[in-house]
């Protein structure tokens, strides 16, 4: 049963101000330990049901889909859809309202979900890239990520790593992992590693990132999990009048039917 106790969290200026800045924000708490481990229990049983797999919602990021080897990330699309009471939780009610103060818009803001598992031990990285190369190329995105882990992050567990003020400049060209386009994983080389600022935190802890900011995550090389559960928080879109480039995207659909995996790409 969901926990019934509530947290109350809020941005200053100046965190807003360096979000706005960097492209990227670290919070200490977004919701409580208590609903951390009501968390714990639905991811759990998300991830042992493989969850929507019948619908695509249920693959390996870092493999090839349809792959019968040994899972190094895979990931649950739309929890919240099987768990509908995740849209009552304070971690979801909370990353909606800090969702709307950074975005800076007082129009309704949405928030779809999204789960990535690293297993301890060989949990892949997830390449450095930007979420918007995975997205609608038809608009103009005004959205941002909340990240929040369920076990302690550290860098060797696989914690949010960033470029601060990536999110400034135009998306990078992008490739599948492995250059497979049955890999949906997406992965930049336009990046300076050298720059990347760390984000460590405690389960319950969050970050915040524009759809544009550069980041990463580290292979887990640790002996425990690493569950995150992601928001991502999305204003008002507005049409392209031409389509932005996304060959990649292209290709995976290409591949997707060569291989007769009836999935949709993004």
């Amino acid at each position: 049963m969901r926990p019934k106790a509530t947290f109350h969290v809020d941005l200053d200026l100046e965190q807003i101000a360096f979000f706005r800045d960097n492209g990227f924000l670290s919070i200490e708490r977004i919701t409580t330990d208590e609903e951390v481990e009501w968390l714990k229990e639905i991811y759990d049983r998300l991830f042992d049901q493989r969850a929507g797999e019948d619908k695509g919602l249920y693959y390996d990021l870092a493999a090839p889909r349809a792959h019968k080897g040994r899972e190094v990330l895979p990931q649950v699309l739309g929890p919240d859809f099987t768990f509908p009471e995740l849209r009552e939780s304070q971690h979801y009610q909370n990353a909606l309202k800090l969702g709307t103060q950074l975005l800076g818009t007082d129009e309704k803001v949405t928030a779809g979900g999204h789960m990535i598992f690293k297993p301890a031990e060989y949990g892949a990285e997830t390449p450095w890239h930007q979420d918007e190369a995975y997205w609608n190329p038809d608009v103009y995105l005004n959205s941002l990520s909340v990240w929040m882990p369920l076990d302690e992050a550290t860098v060797e567990s696989g914690c949010m790593q960033f470029i601060p003020g990536s999110h400034k400049k135009d998306l990078r060209w992008h490739r599948h992992i492995d250059n497979d386009p049955l890999i949906h994983g997406l992965m930049t080389d336009d990046v300076d590693p050298s720059k990347a600022v760390a984000c460590p935190l405690s389960p319950g802890g969050a970050t915040f990132h524009h759809s544009r900011t550069l980041h990463y995550t580290a292979p887990n090389t640790t002996e425990e999990h690493r569950r995150a559960y992601i928001l991502v928080c999305s204003g008002p879109t507005r049409k392209r009048e031409v389509p932005a480039p996304r060959p990649w995207t292209d290709e995976e659909r290409e591949a997707l039917a060569k291989a007769n995996i009836d999935v949709e790409v993004f």
